[in-house]
């Protein structure tokens, strides 16, 4: 389903036109952008409003949103952040977009789409535009990159996405053994799940999270990162921190965003004694509850690769699909 708002409360700077498609930068509200990702497939977190703002707090680069339009017709939408360099040249990183709303478009509009977008940064411009598309690899998608006149410099990122839409019940089914045995011992186990947006339990899961980060010198988003992303985050429900403890005692904790109709599982936690008790399985699988009763679609589980086999054997034994994104343009 296609999202249709007033087009004249978009007022930002047109960003051309092709095939029928127009672009108009930065003329959206927050409030807007949330109703589009809301309507849109699964979303990933990097073109939500919070993470964009995030970057902007911690950094040089500004974030830039593009929406882009067929008549009245709001088809997708993209965010960028940009870096500029002393006023004269840029470097902007486009990170798993543009967002489609719709899949009523034509090849040469969805074409359009990523043209306009490669036009706002040439490169005869001193403008380096790394472009990361939400796109599953394979001949076409990098035909299409081609095409525009850009090269490959990163492979693709794999993440796992589980889908929630057909319920509970179904997901608990696709579960694959192992992981559902571990799931029915850590329910034996008797633990208390504690729900939270925040406060507590969310200062306790990134203290323990950048320990960990620092000491496997993992490049993963960082605690205060993380802690803008939930300050930022449009609506309190928009965070949910799920801990476990035995007793008084936290054992294990982690942390999901949601964004329009998705939610990514960011952060976890897990020590000692939460492992032998596979806490872990059970505070995923009661956010898979919670999300799935707030309306989410979409669960992004985040990267699986070869370097933690382990991590990404936890993440696809959900019963989440495997995809792996075009990569990295230039």
């Amino acid at each position: 389903m296609a999202h249709r708002t007033n087009a004249k409360k978009l007022k930002g700077t047109p960003g051309g036109e092709r095939a029928g498609i127009a672009l108009t930068w930065d003329g959206v509200t927050e409030r807007q952008w949330g109703e589009y990702l809301a309507v849109a497939g699964p979303a990933p977190l990097e073109q939500s409003w919070s993470y964009g703002d995030a970057i902007a707090a911690g950094s040089l680069y500004r974030p830039t949103r593009g929406v882009f339009r067929r008549g009245r017709e709001v088809v997708a939408v993209a965010q960028a952040i940009d870096w500029p360099l002393a006023g004269v040249a840029h470097i902007v990183k486009l990170v798993r977009g543009p967002v489609f709303l719709t899949e009523g478009l034509e090849p040469v509009e969805r074409m359009a789409v990523f043209r306009l977008l490669k036009d706002r940064w040439p490169m005869a411009r001193l403008n380096w535009f790394f472009f990361t598309p939400e796109a599953a690899d394979g001949a076409a998608a990098r035909d299409r990159m081609a095409a525009l006149g850009l090269k490959r410099t990163v492979t693709g990122y794999s993440t796992a996405w589980l889908d929630l839409s057909e319920g509970v019940e179904a997901v608990r089914a696709g579960l694959q053994q192992k992981w559902r045995n571990q799931l029915v011992r850590a329910e034996g186990e008797k633990l208390r799940v504690r729900d939270a947006h925040g406060g507590p339990s969310l200062s306790w899961l990134l203290e323990r999270h950048d320990e960990h980060r620092k000491r496997r010198r993992l490049r993963t988003s960082t605690g205060a990162f993380a802690a803008a992303l939930t300050l930022l985050a449009p609506k309190p429900r928009d965070v949910l921190v799920l801990q476990a403890e035995r007793g008084s005692d936290p054992l294990a904790a982690v942390l999901f965003l949601r964004h329009g109709a998705a939610a990514t599982y960011h952060i976890a936690w897990t020590g000692p004694e939460g492992r032998a008790a596979y806490a872990h399985n059970l505070l995923v699988w009661r956010g898979i509850e919670r999300l799935a009763a707030d309306g989410v679609r979409w669960l992004d589980l985040g990267g699986i690769d070869g370097s933690m086999p382990g991590v990404s054997r936890f993440k696809l034994g959900t019963g989440a699909e495997p995809v792996t994104l075009v990569g990295t343009w230039l």
